[in-house]
């Protein structure tokens, strides 16, 4: 009873070691090839529609993440950077009540601690009401040092008016489309007003030194630049700041980074990266994710079922021979093995040519896709009107993967048919 049990097991491990035997000669692989080109038109048609799937997809996938990818990017030049240093509770209720007093050891002797950090720039964050002769508006302050701001951001290189902030503290910047609101030009002058730590109204009058446009509406329309000296003193908060933005040289280890500075710093302040600060990016890079993962399934779907056809009617066209190949003693495993290959060359050859196909698609977009007349609408989004297309490794890495296994599954529904074919029965087939 024993032996009788043992005879299945010992037949399957015989199968599988001839099918590895047979799948690793070289012959199983010239005979495979041959048989792939024995129907052109059919492996052409095949191939065509896995290249061009894939290639469609490749550059889809590529302009969905140029335009994820701009945006983060824009929000760290902008205003975010990679990492910011804030008192506790700021990242809940922003304001200048909670803010990183001089003693805190926030400052230069932290960042010659960690060579990671190439600039960084101390800020102060409040909120106002900027009026001029024909409207006001409700702003937020961004008090900076224009040194070191111009290290972290692109708020110097974004005027479009006039000149960015120098020495005269009586100078203010103002986005393109807040001073549309408040219909006033370089060196006109606003009048700004805030409530000062000790909740006193109080305000000043300022000139406006420049005008900027940076991708980010929100900013465009509701933030007015100081000097961090001139807020400071207007807001009555000493020499504290609001935050303390970071850029480091390495933005796949910031959360390092971040848990480093939290450990020097103590649980008075809070650290955070560009991810925690804006997890709205962060969930738009999961969903294309998801989105590129449901496109490649539909893809390797309908590429599985093309493939197993052509093995099926290849299978059919060479029954008589496949019969007479097994009466003369062709072990099964070898015909599977024979029959996967086939999947696998297929496979390959039509995804080498999306590869390629989507490769070229986006070199031929490397200047970037200008939207910009919608560029009204993307301001929205943080988005630059020029969306410049970007292939990740992954992209390219995972199709591959997908398309392995998918040859795999491919070959089963064939290889199945194809063993229980009867050699007394085929070789009679006309």
């Amino acid at each position: 009873m024993t032996a009788l049990r043992a005879e299945p097991v010992m037949a399957a491990q015989g199968f599988l070691w001839g099918f590895m035997y047979a799948l690793l000669r070289p012959v199983t692989w010239r005979m495979a090839w041959r048989n792939v080109g024995r129907n052109p038109r059919r492996t052409l048609i095949v191939g065509s529609a896995i290249a061009i799937g894939l290639g469609a997809t490749i550059v889809a996938m590529a302009v969905n993440y140029g335009m994820i990818f701009e945006m983060v990017a824009s929000a760290i030049r902008t205003e975010v950077g990679h990492v910011q240093v804030h008192g506790r509770g700021f990242d809940a209720k922003p304001g200048i009540e909670f803010r990183i007093e001089p003693d805190q050891g926030v400052g230069p002797e932290l960042v010659a601690q960690l060579p990671e950090i190439v600039a960084w720039a101390p800020r102060v964050r409040g909120e106002g009401l900027v009026s001029s002769p024909r409207a006001s508006a409700g702003v937020r302050l961004v008090a900076i040092d224009p040194v070191q701001e111009a290290q972290v951001s692109v708020i110097d290189e974004s005027i479009t008016e006039g000149h960015f902030l120098g020495d005269d503290p009586r100078r203010v910047l103002l986005g393109e489309r807040l001073a549309d609101r408040l219909q006033v030009g370089v060196d006109d002058k606003i009048v700004l007003s805030v409530q000062d730590v000790s909740g006193d109204l109080t305000g000043e009058a300022y000139r406006v030194a420049g005008l900027f446009r940076t991708p980010s509406r929100e900013l465009d329309e509701g933030a007015v630049f100081l000097p961090i000296g001139e807020a400071q003193r207007l807001l009555g908060i000493g020499e504290a700041i609001s935050e303390f933005v970071i850029v480091s040289n390495d933005d796949r280890q910031l959360a390092a980074l971040a848990a480093r500075l939290q450990e020097r710093l103590g649980p008075d302040l809070e650290v955070r990266t560009w991810e925690e600060l804006r997890p709205m990016l962060v969930s738009m890079i999961k969903i294309f994710d998801q989105m590129g993962w449901i496109m490649y399934a539909a893809i390797f779907i309908a590429m599985a079922f093309g493939i197993a056809n052509v093995l099926l009617m290849s299978l059919y066209e060479r029954i008589r021979e496949i019969g007479i190949v097994l009466s003369l003693g062709m072990p099964p495993a070898r015909l599977v093995a024979s029959l996967m290959v086939e999947s696998l060359i297929l496979t390959l050859v039509g995804v080498a040519c999306g590869l390629g196909v989507g490769l070229l698609g986006v070199w031929a977009l490397a200047d970037g896709i200008d939207l910009s007349a919608w560029a009204d609408g993307l301001d929205a989004y943080g988005m630059s009107p020029v969306i410049v297309p970007v292939v990740r490794s992954s992209d390219l890495t995972q199709p591959l993967a997908i398309a392995v296994l998918t040859a795999i599954l491919a070959s089963l529904w064939p290889a199945i048919r194809a063993v229980r074919i009867r050699p007394a029965e085929a070789v009679r087939h006309v």
